[in-house]
């Protein structure tokens, strides 16, 4: 490809992974342009914990302040794990704190910041349809917007529009999946009329045999609950006196009144197939794939939105580098940043599918277990503050938001 000092970069996808590589891209003075098929950001987001590991980066570079300063973003928030209603257990790792961001709050700010560079462009309704390929390597893009057919033409392409993400299959790249037993009914309630309700924390209730619900608050004074069970829970959403009758006895008692108040027809929900499954190779000449597009996790410690943003930061550091060093952006540069991303990938994910596994025993094997593994993380001391042993990743070229024009 042209060793242009600023080739036009394509991302697909203004989540969390596109925005940010797009906010450390164009601050570098490197054009981008960013495709998103939906017409803005308001759109209801599910995992909007920002774990430690993610979250040193957007302190350094001011973007967790501003959030906060915004009102959307809650600082200092503890995750929990308990079997049962009551009984909390330890995990590796020892306590973990993280802030809940609003996913659209946060890319609104990140397109408002990019926004102010002139090399930077948001289509909005923008849907990639298939690749344009030249000897091989994918040079252009056939798009859909408004119900026209058009075509967008870059000197690299960046895929971060998820699991769904059409353009995997497009390219012939195989799939390596995992069986995951879990589906995810997710439902939304707005407690703006009581915010004391809401937990404090984002909690999560193990109750034996599949049965697990994940609580939290969001910055919108809303609750959002994740419950998976066995069984058909497509079904299960539109049945709602056996949703009633299934979830209300899995939350706490204090909470408890509060949802059965407002668990009606009117209630926002979602069903969500949980899929565990990753690239054989997260590109192709020209075409790069990050966060779920090139690994799609369970939502089960919501590692999905933590992930994408390491992989932009890691990504960012390794293009950057090749184009301050004067070399092309090809299959070498990519190789780089999957073999660096990828381990963290796959580690997570196998705790995931090994997550999974547990939860299905009965909920007596689960209070041995956790028994048994308390007295093995006091008798090691290896229980730390929300350390889980992953190297940094950090954001080497991000610019801090007080430097920019």
């Amino acid at each position: 490809m042209s060793r242009q000092p600023n080739p036009q970069v394509v991302i697909i996808g203004a989540g969390p992974a596109g925005m940010m590589l797009a906010y450390q891209l164009v601050t570098n003075g490197i054009p981008v342009r960013v495709l998103e098929r939906h017409p803005d950001f308001e759109r209801e987001f599910r995992g909007e914990l920002i774990q430690p590991a993610a979250l040193g980066p957007l302190e350094a570079l001011g973007l967790l302040p501003l959030l906060v300063e915004r009102g959307v973003a809650l600082p200092n928030i503890e995750r929990r794990l308990f079997v049962g209603e009551r009984r909390r257990v330890m995990v590796p790792g020892g306590k973990e704190r993280g802030s809940l961001i609003s996913q659209a709050g946060f890319l609104q700010v990140l397109h408002e910041l990019c926004g102010r560079h002139p090399h930077y462009r948001l289509d909005f309704g923008t849907t990639a349809l298939q690749t344009v390929r030249e000897n091989g390597r994918v040079v252009a893009l056939k798009t859909r917007h408004e119900g026209a057919e058009g075509r967008v033409e870059g000197d690299l392409f960046v895929d971060c529009s998820g699991r769904n993400s059409g353009l995997r299959k497009d390219v012939g790249l195989e799939v390596e999946s995992t069986q995951v037993p879990a589906d995810v009914v997710w439902l939304r309630f707005d407690f703006s009329d009581q915010p004391q309700a809401l937990p404090e924390g984002v909690d999560v209730h193990m109750f034996g045999r599949g049965v697990v619900t994940v609580l939290f608050p969001t910055t919108r004074s809303r609750l959002q609950v994740a419950y998976s069970a066995p069984g058909d829970l497509g079904g299960l959403r539109k049945n709602l006196p056996e949703l009633r009758r299934q979830l209300l006895p899995t939350l706490p008692a204090r909470l408890r009144p509060h949802v059965e108040a407002k668990l009606d027809e009117r209630t926002e929900t979602q069903f969500l197939r949980v899929i565990v499954d990753r690239l054989e190779r997260w590109f192709v000449p020209g075409l790069l794939f990050l966060g779920d597009a090139a690994h799609t996790m369970s939502p089960s410690g919501g590692q999905g939105l933590n992930l994408a943003l390491r992989d932009s930061f890691a990504a960012a550091n390794h293009l950057l580098d090749a184009l301050r060093g004067g070399q092309p952006l090809d299959e070498a540069v990519f190789q780089k940043i999957e073999a660096e991303r990828r381990p963290e990938a796959e580690r997570i994910q196998a705790m995931q599918t090994r997550v999974h596994r547990m939860v299905m025993a009965p909920m007596f094997v689960e209070h041995l277990m956790f028994t048994v593994l308390g007295l093995v993380l006091r008798l090691s001391k290896k229980v730390s503050q929300g350390g889980q042993g992953f190297a940094p990743v950090e954001a080497r070229y991000g610019v801090p938001v007080s430097r920019l024009p």
